[in-house]
């Protein structure tokens, strides 16, 4: 499941995705963040990783398209986790991505990061 934390507002998403990732949640936060896009023109976002899993390959390589196609729409984007292979795989998407890393511990210098 993807769920929007409750301190999004305009073109500034949290979301938390934990257990199993559906087709459905994808297209409802793509949806939002498609309607944010057309309204302010980029968004700056915050994903926070926990234990979580696609329900399919279909919706995994949905996810990943939709992400490949709007990544210029994205300003900032703060990546939140507790393990250190998540730390390590996005500090190297990084460098073609842009997006930051931050440790559980750090949620709110996360929001800071994307807020700012």
């Amino acid at each position: 499941m993807i769920k929007f934390l409750k301190k999004s507002h305009d073109n500034i998403f949290g979301l938390e995705a934990t257990g199993e990732i559906t087709e459905k949640d994808i297209i409802d936060w793509e949806t939002k963040i498609n309607k944010a896009v057309k309204k302010y023109g980029t968004v700056n976002w915050l994903f926070v990783i926990k234990a979580s899993k696609f329900e399919s390959l279909k919706s995994m390589y949905s996810d990943m398209m939709w992400l490949l196609k709007n990544i210029v729409h994205f300003d900032k984007m703060a990546i939140v986790g507790d393990k250190k292979w998540e730390e390590l795989l996005i500090k190297a998407d990084s460098l073609a991505f842009g997006e930051k890393y931050f440790d559980i511990s750090q949620l709110d210098q996360a929001w800071d990061y994307i807020e700012s």
